[in-house]
């Protein structure tokens, strides 16, 4: 189940007063950033994500470890550094971009974003009658979400509970602003499988780690294991719809690459675990090629596998029996089911 937090009734006063303060801050912010020209959003995202890799010690230990683990070999101390503070200052820029993306409309979104394949996405939706995306919290993941829709792709977006309830909302109507219909995390499957069966399309951020006893799969990400969602494998094994991956890459004048990559077609026979695997070896060159463009500042790999040196994974990874039965059961199950079928 996902992680519940309490509701408005449940706060003491000190807490929803806590709340009230943190939303007045994030209306304004959403206010003001609009107000900004595009070069002035783009240099405080610069200054304050420079800023809170500063302070932020857990998030940069995490994200030093991530690219040790990764780029050790092959990049220097102070290369590595660099790239995770640039990591910050982009995914700071991408919640700005959110907020300043109240200037965007249909006619003029494609000013700061160049489309690339979405003739041909559109094209197979319509043929399909309902499509499957999954892009990575990579480059500005908010603004491809928005130009999805602005071409003629608008979908659902399942969110997650904020520890706040009165900040939900706030992103809810900036990520709808083009056309998306917005629904929570609980039931999620069930109602974006109905939602696809109607002809609509569904977006799954495949990246992030989840707890092994949610719906989850375990992939090699970068050669070590980690469990991620497998909600866009489930939806593909119900509907036979191909899965198609979309992706953010930041160019040097400012701009994003918005690209829609060619769909990923399966068979009846493939497992959950091959369709997420694959799916995100569609991401990792990208990320090799422009690592400063993802979220390194996050646990990807919490979980050591059973018979594999701790080592050759991050500080904060340990063994936890659930992994492990989730990769007895994925992985050693679906290669089983391969040597049965040949």
């Amino acid at each position: 189940m996902a992680k519940k937090f309490p509701t408005w009734e449940e706060l003491d006063w000190s807490r929803r007063l806590r709340c009230r303060l943190e939303y007045a801050g994030l209306w304004s912010v959403s206010r003001l950033i609009p107000l900004l020209s595009w070069r002035g959003v783009r240099g405080l995202a610069w200054f304050l994500g420079g800023l809170v890799y500063q302070f932020d010690k857990r998030g940069r230990s995490y994200a030093l470890a991530n690219l040790g683990m990764v780029f050790g070999g092959e990049k220097s101390p102070e290369e590595i550094e660099r790239i995770a503070r640039d990591s910050y200052r982009q995914f700071a820029r991408s919640m700005l971009e959110l907020f300043w993306a109240r200037n965007f409309t249909a006619a003029n979104y494609t000013e700061r974003m160049r489309m690339e394949g979405w003739d041909e996405a559109r094209a197979l939706v319509k043929e399909n009658s309902g499509g499957i995306f999954v892009c990575l919290h990579y480059g500005n993941f908010e603004w491809l979400s928005i130009a999805g829709a602005y071409e003629f792709l608008p979908g659902c977006i399942v969110t997650q509970q904020f520890r706040n309830p009165l900040l939900g909302p706030v992103f809810d109507r900036l990520r709808a602003m083009s056309g998306h219909r917005i629904i929570a995390q609980e039931r999620s499957m069930l109602v974006t499988l109905k939602h696809l069966k109607a002809g609509g399309n569904i977006g799954v951020l495949i990246d992030l780690q989840l707890d092994p006893r949610l719906p989850s799969v375990p992939i090699r990400s970068f050669g070590r294991w980690c469990s991620v969602t497998k909600l866009h494998a489930m939806l593909q094994k119900r509907t036979g719809f191909p899965i198609i991956p979309i992706e953010s890459v930041p160019l040097p004048d400012g701009r994003y690459r918005t690209i829609a990559h060619p769909p990923l077609h399966f068979s009846p026979d493939a497992t959950e675990q091959e369709i997420a695997q694959k799916c995100w070896d569609v991401f990792e060159d990208q990320v090799r090629r422009q690592p400063e463009a993802w979220l390194w500042a996050y646990k990807h790999w919490r979980f050591v596998p059973k018979g594999e040196d701790a080592a050759n994974y991050p500080f904060y990874a340990s063994r936890q029996e659930a992994f492990d039965d989730l990769m007895k059961t994925e992985v050693a199950g679906g290669a089983e089911s391969a040597q049965h079928q040949a």
